[in-house]
């Protein structure tokens, strides 16, 4: 099966075979949609498709909040999709714990699972570059940057850019490790797994976490489609 994970920035197709295993990745930046969706219709293969703008797809099984998932949603409101499929695909991973799933990506995002199956949700925060962005679009002097990162155990800064690149990168260590410790207080036996874009740059600064780049929408998409 072909699973379609339409993100804000980018579309990652992921080719799977029969044991889940991933045959092939291909990738396509957002507003190449159309593009993505003619080489869709050239497979033959079923397609499900998480978009979490929820636009409109030609072809295919369009995934939404309200799927069959595998657990139960505590949640007052429709939930986005991406992050309930994420769970999804990290439960079949992880079965039988509690998981806390952060996803650093245009928005970092916090989604919690308990251990007897219940979507708890967690906080919604800018993600790197959008802290960086929100920094020049909202002030008459800030420079626009692009995401670098700027931390160390020494917190004096020597230009406005540096200061910009620590505040936006030491301020999102923080508020995970900070995060994950509230977490624990509700499970001490937490799984805490990140991922996204810039999951790879941070993983190695939290106190605690398991870098995973597992494609978690994508293989929520599979265990959906073979319950």
């Amino acid at each position: 099966m072909i699973s379609v994970d339409a993100g804000n920035t980018r579309i990652k197709v992921l080719i799977f075979n029969q044991d889940g295993s991933v045959q092939c990745q291909k990738t396509w930046p957002h507003a190449a949609k159309e593009e993505c969706e003619a080489w869709l219709q050239t497979r033959d293969e079923p397609i499900w498709i998480c978009d979490s703008a929820g636009g409109y797809w030609n072809d295919g099984t369009i995934v939404t909040s309200g799927a069959a998932w595998s657990f139960d949603v505590d949640y007052a409101e429709s939930v986005g999709v991406d992050r309930l499929a994420a769970i999804e695909g990290a439960r079949s991973r992880y079965p039988d714990r509690a998981l806390l799933l952060i996803s650093l990506g245009t928005c970092l995002t916090y989604s919690y699972l308990s251990r007897k199956g219940r979507f708890q949700g967690g906080s919604i925060a800018p993600g790197w570059s959008s802290r960086l962005k929100a920094m020049h679009e909202h002030t008459g002097s800030l420079p626009n940057l692009e995401a670098a990162i700027e931390l160390g155990s020494d917190p004096r800064t020597h230009t406005t850019a540096q200061s910009m690149y620590r505040g936006a990168a030491q301020g999102i260590v923080d508020e995970i490790n900070a995060e994950i410790e509230r977490f624990e207080k509700i499970n001490p036996e937490l799984t805490v797994l990140v991922t996204g874009g810039d999951g790879p740059t941070f993983a190695n600064h939290l106190k605690k976490g398991i870098f995973a780049d597992e494609n978690w929408v994508a293989r929520g998409l599979w265990a959906l489609a073979h319950k």
